[in-house]
């Protein structure tokens, strides 16, 4: 998934107070997460998939869709 596609998924939505991206780690303010992570990854050189703030958001991503499957 490109970040591109990425930013067109997650931004501008509303998200839970808390999501749980894994066992040890909570996402407690999802706007200010997402900025960050996003900066993060427009400043990483190397490959994409080795990126830890790409990683996040694959996790965050995978975390709000979840409730929407189980539906």
């Amino acid at each position: 998934m490109t970040i591109e596609e990425l930013k067109s998924e997650l931004l501008g939505k509303s998200y839970p107070e808390r999501v749980q991206i894994s066992p040890e780690q909570v996402v407690v303010d999802a706007e200010t997460f997402l900025k960050i992570q996003f900066i993060e990854v427009d400043a990483w050189t190397k490959d994409i998939e080795k990126c830890p703030a790409y990683i996040r958001l694959l996790k965050f991503r995978d975390a709000v869709r979840q409730p929407q499957q189980d539906t």
